[in-house]
């Protein structure tokens, strides 16, 4: 499976950066921090399967919550009832 990163959507001071990538049919993401991925996330976390997001945009929206966390000193996980609240078709 070939992995495409798409353009930097978000880059703190932090050096923190979230990327978008093609995952199957459908989107993933990855974080990184001080130029090392921390997290990358090919599929919907907290669902069973292995689903790709369905769009860019979802996947995006994962992410910038992953950063939100880490900055924050929290769990960089998400619930299923997390994701729905924020938009992100399961």
């Amino acid at each position: 499976m070939a992995t495409l990163f798409s353009v930097v959507f978000f880059a703190g001071r932090d050096k923190t950066r979230l990327e978008t990538f093609r995952s199957g049919s459908g989107w993933g993401y990855a974080v990184s921090t001080q130029g090392k991925i921390v997290i990358s996330q090919p599929f919907i976390p907290a669902i069973e399967g292995n689903k790709p997001f369905a769009t860019k945009s979802d996947a995006r929206k994962a992410g910038k919550i992953i950063i939100i966390r880490f900055r924050e000193g929290a769990e960089p996980s998400l619930s299923a009832d997390e994701l729905l609240k924020a938009g992100i078709r399961l």
